[in-house]
């Protein structure tokens, strides 16, 4: 039998704790799998959560970094240099891209016209189906990417400069596995928004 959850819990030295004599009131629990509980506490996760979003608003400081090197926007960057990458594997089009991006084909279309007016990227119907648009990275665009380079690796070298081997490829097996997770709790927590079954 599964070992009951005190849903009320907290890691000691935060809500458990007394001040002047004075109880702090107790939160409930942000999450309930034992797996991410610690002695029955959720402050290691909280913690984790604090930190990813440290970790992220830094990401994306150094992305728009790299962007502005180039006179571009951070995303209007990372669709052009995932173009250059994708390419290396063969055609890539519109829904190829939204789907390694994880953003709709609308907004992929729509920031795909910028760059393709800024000559960075050409745009050509599949002749296999013309109902697809094919992306191709101009010379241009190649020889931005290139300039940008050698900064772009001593920044992110320094960015990831704590992980070993293992490390890295365990984050990327991690990462991969939160952003499925994180696609299914955005449509839970939707689904429980448009049923009104959310806390009263």
């Amino acid at each position: 039998m599964a070992e009951e959850i005190d849903t009320k819990r907290e890691a000691p030295g935060e809500d458990e704790a007394s001040h002047g004599g004075q109880d702090v009131p107790q939160t409930p629990l942000t999450v309930s799998r034992q797996e991410l509980l610690v002695d029955g506490h959720d402050a290691m996760f909280r913690k984790l959560v604090h930190d990813f979003f440290a970790f992220n608003a830094r990401h994306d400081a150094v992305r728009a970094g790299h962007a502005r090197q180039i006179g571009l926007a951070g995303i209007e960057y990372t669709i052009l240099i995932s173009v250059a990458r994708l390419s290396r594997g063969g055609t890539v089009n519109v829904k190829t891209l939204a789907d390694h991006l994880h953003v709709t084909t609308g907004f992929i279309a729509n920031t795909t016209n910028k760059l393709q007016a800024m000559g960075l990227i050409e745009k050509t119907p599949d002749p296999e189906d013309r109902r697809r648009i094919l992306l191709t990275i101009t010379d241009k665009g190649k020889a931005d990417l290139e300039n940008l380079a050698p900064r772009q690796r001593q920044v992110n070298d320094v960015e990831f400069g704590s992980l070993s081997t293992e490390d890295f490829q365990r984050l990327c097996c991690i990462i991969e596995a939160l952003v499925e997770g994180s696609e299914q709790a955005v449509n839970l927590q939707r689904y429980l928004e448009s049923g009104d079954q959310g806390p009263k």
